[in-house]
């Protein structure tokens, strides 16, 4: 069994051609992990609705969605090396994003919790 290390990891976590399961520890960066993915997505997808993101709390679907918008903000701006990486991927669908009105219409992010997911499932029934 080989072991890869965390880029390794990391590089296989965002790439798009697969979905994945992100499963760590409180604070390892698993909310940076998949803003990164939801933002390659969006360069790849003809709506944002096409995206699906669950996580297991409101509050981790609400930090993902404000991170996704404050990268997709042209007015944006951070001097961190991984921050400027995301913005950056963000630069490169920023006309996507205003076709699709995402900073006006943030629901448009399909981001959800396991029961919103099961509730919206439901309701379509």
């Amino acid at each position: 069994m080989t072991l890869m290390n965390d880029d390794d990891e990391r590089d296989l976590a965002v790439n798009t051609a697969h979905s994945v399961i992100v499963q760590a520890p409180a604070g390892s960066g698993k909310t940076s992990l998949l803003v990164e993915r939801y933002l390659g997505l969006l360069a790849l997808v003809d709506a944002p609705e096409e995206i699906l993101a669950v996580t297991f709390t409101r509050k981790a679907a609400a930090e993902m969605r404000e991170r996704i918008l404050e990268y997709l903000d042209p007015a944006f701006f951070s001097d961190q090396p991984y921050e400027k990486k995301l913005v950056e991927k963000a630069r490169l669908i920023r006309d996507r994003v205003e076709d699709w009105q995402l900073l006006e219409y943030p629901q448009r992010l399909e981001i959800r919790t396991i029961d919103s997911l099961n509730m919206k499932i439901a309701q379509t029934m």
